[in-house]
This record gives structure tokens, C-alpha cells and sequence, in this order.
């Protein structure tokens, strides 16, 4: 039987990621970020958005920003910032005068800048390693856009980026699991509830 656990699919789409090869990688990042490119997201004034981790193979978000930047110069984009010692997040504005370093887990953050609240953000960029047909979303597990969603307004847009598709489903969802309104792939966008 397949598996559909979270930890299961953390290991396996970790390792699916790992295995691409540039050549693979760079192709579904462009499909990806053409397919973002085709939501309507115009109406939002604010959208968060997060950096890749050099060599994870993350969705790379930086040319998807400059895209965001170019189509979109009114709409204001955040970074997350790691609180301290906690697993909760700050939340930067990101601009040309933003200075970025990295944690300790290698994702990039701003070191300064304007802060911004959870309920100014109209739209989430949110960072994930699967996801399934249903909207649910397996992360790195430690549960830090969980909280951040939980903090945003009801109608803020939750919108996965993934470079594979969507399983069937996952099991293990509790309470604090927030699901997402839409997910881009390279392949198709997903939508689960009222989304851009």
C-alpha cells in the first residue's frame, strides 16, 4: 500500500526533489511561475511570499517575485522572519532596501524593515512538500505556517506552490492543519475553496 502519512510523504517528496536534475528542476520552475502568472491577483494589496532553501529544490519564489514586481508594482510583498527561539514567525515588508540573511536552517530572511501583521496579508504564498486533492498540505513539520495561517484573516488566499502534483490524499490531518484555498503546479491549478 502506498503511503499517504505525513512523515511518509515528508521523506519521500524531500527525496523526489533531491533527485531532479537541473536541467528538470529549472523546467518545472518556469512552468510553475508561467502558471502563477495566470491567477487574478490583482485585488490583493499584500502578498506574503517565502525564499528558497539553496539546495532543497524549492519552487524558486525570487523570479516569481520579480514577475509579481513587474505585472503588479502596487502590490506590497512580505517576507517571514523566524521569531527568536520560537516557532512562531515576523512578518517584513521586502523591497529593493531589504537586507536578507540566513537562519539556521538556511532559508533566507530580512534583517530589518517594516513590519506587518498576519491580518494586513490578503494572499500566502505558502511553502509545502506534498499536498493532496483535498487542499491538505505536508511541510517540514515544525508547524510555523500553521500558526501564521491561523493568525490571518478567514478570507486571506492560502495558496500552495508545489512542483509535483497532488496525491490522492493524506492521512494524520488534525485540528491544527489549515488547509489551502489553491495549489499551482506546473501541471495545473488546484482549487478547494473560493480562490483567486
Amino acid at each position: 500500500m502506498y503511503p499517504t502519512s505525513k512523515q511518509a510523504l515528508r521523506k519521500i517528496y524531500r527525496e523526489k526533489r533531491i533527485n531532479l536534475s537541473i536541467d528538470q528542476y529549472q523546467s518545472l520552475n518556469r512552468a510553475l511561475v508561467a502558471r502563477v502568472e495566470t491567477l487574478d491577483v490583482s485585488q490583493f494589496a499584500t502578498i506574503h511570499l517565502f525564499l528558497p532553501i539553496e539546495g532543497n529544490r524549492e519552487p524558486d519564489t525570487r523570479t516569481l517575485a520579480q514577475s509579481l514586481k513587474r505585472k503588479h508594482p502596487h502590490i506590497r510583498l512580505v517576507l517571514p522572519r523566524t521569531a527568536g527561539g520560537s516557532f512562531g514567525l515576523q512578518h517584513v515588508v521586502w523591497n529593493e532596501n531589504t537586507t536578507l540573511s540566513l537562519n539556521h536552517w538556511g532559508i533566507p530572511e530580512p534583517e530589518g524593515g517594516t513590519a506587518v501583521a498576519p491580518q494586513e496579508v490578503d494572499a500566502v504564498f505558502v511553502p509545502l512538500l506534498a499536498f493532496d486533492t483535498r487542499g491538505n498540505r505536508v511541510g517540514y513539520g515544525k508547524g510555523f505556517y500553521d500558526r501564521f495561517l491561523a493568525e490571518c484573516r478567514p478570507e486571506t488566499a492560502k495558496i500552495g506552490l508545489s512542483l509535483f502534483d497532488a496525491e490522492p490524499a493524506i492521512t494524520g490531518i488534525d485540528a491544527y492543519d489549515i488547509p489551502l484555498d489553491a495549489c499551482v503546479t506546473p501541471y495545473r491549478i488546484w482549487h478547494f475553496n473560493t480562490t483567486p
